[in-house]
């Protein structure tokens, strides 16, 4: 064989390699699935309650305990790769202008079915501040649709309970949902609030299964205790009442909004079930959602606070027009009363190019 054959053998042999490791690469992070450990935890509301299994985080006394809520990040390996740098850098400042003690993520950590790099650098982001946090899914880390992203819902659970300072756990497999977990805060050895995490993402409701775990949670912690300790629940989709409180605040009626309100997008977002009347029955004083990105506010309706969440991070309905340009995050500051702000990003310093 010739020399020129020789080379022209290399050439093709090289060429070969590469386009065989792009298409491997292409299918173990776009084609293929990740199913994730298929596990079964069943719940029955005859269970003994324990406490103990309960994570906790401790506030510190005379000092507000701070959670910086992220709301739909919407991160996609295939669209986003050359972004992430950006919504990094907007995460980053986020947290560096708070310092929170909880960072809760309300779902809507990615979106579409390609969500392997984009989720593993979020929480990678995460776990380099060394703040404890807490997600729940929303509609779109199921993928186009359920369950057909390369991670599925099983497989994003694996990653987040392997990551050391994220809080999430699975919980129950027959609630109709992943992803149902409790916080307890604790200041002086006694709870100060409890958090509940709640999947509303993919089915437009909290379940009947839900509603009786978070009240059983409810009802072992009262009686650890001897009291419904004031609480928060986050989840993704807003709940029916977020609607009936907007409509009572624009006609004048009782509800009272703390901030600005924007509504700029539709209000649907779960379907009637009655947890909004559970949850005022075991205390819960504020309730946190996504889900829609052109809507913002925090509104008192019936004694407990709804808000919706600022969106985080540019794609997916960054909403601006000439005078409304929502982005950033979601503060609680909780003493012994709870503060809710919104902390805006500058348009221009974390616009993605």
């Amino acid at each position: 064989m010739n020399k020129r054959k020789k080379v022209l053998l290399i050439v093709i042999s090289v060429v070969l390699a590469v386009v065989l490791l792009l298409l491997s690469t292409a299918y173990f992070v776009f084609l293929h699935r990740y199913h994730g450990k298929n596990t079964s935890a069943v719940w029955d509301k005859t269970d003994a309650y324990d406490i103990s299994r309960v994570a906790t985080l401790r506030k510190e006394k005379d000092k507000d305990f701070i959670i910086l809520n992220l709301a739909d990040v919407q991160m996609c390996d295939l669209e986003d790769i050359f972004r992430m740098p950006v919504i990094k850098k907007e995460i980053k400042y986020l947290v560096d202008t708070v310092k929170p003690d909880l960072i809760t993520l309300t779902g809507d950590q990615t979106w579409s079915n390609e969500n392997l790099i984009s989720l593993k650098c979020l929480i990678s982001w995460l776990e380099s501040f060394g703040i404890p946090y807490a997600p729940v899914f929303g509609n779109h880390d199921y993928g186009n649709e359920k369950d057909s992203a390369v991670l599925s819902q099983n497989k994003c659970c694996d990653i987040y309970e392997s990551a050391k300072n994220c809080l999430f756990t699975r919980g129950p497999t027959n609630l109709g949902a992943l992803g149902n977990y409790v916080i307890n805060v604790l200041e002086d050895g006694k709870i100060f609030r409890t958090i509940y995490m709640l999947d509303s993402g993919y089915e437009d409701k909290i379940t009947d299964g839900q509603k009786a775990w978070a009240l059983w949670n409810a009802d072992g912690i009262k009686a650890a205790c001897g009291y419904y300790p004031e609480s928060l629940a986050f989840m993704h989709k807003p709940l029916p009442e977020y609607s009936l409180a907007y409509y009572d605040y624009r006609g004048g009626g009782e509800t009272q909004a703390i901030g600005d309100v924007h509504v700029h997008y539709s209000l649907y977002g779960s379907a009637q079930n009655g947890f909004f009347d559970l949850a005022k029955s075991i205390n819960v004083k504020d309730i946190v959602c996504g889900h829609q990105h052109g809507n913002n506010f925090t509104l008192l309706y019936s004694g407990v606070r709804l808000t919706f969440a600022l969106k985080t991070g540019e794609l997916g309905g960054f909403y601006e027009d000439e005078n409304v340009y929502l982005n950033g995050a979601t503060v609680l500051r909780i003493g012994q009363e709870t503060a809710i702000e919104s902390v805006f990003v500058d348009r221009d310093a974390y616009r993605i190019k």
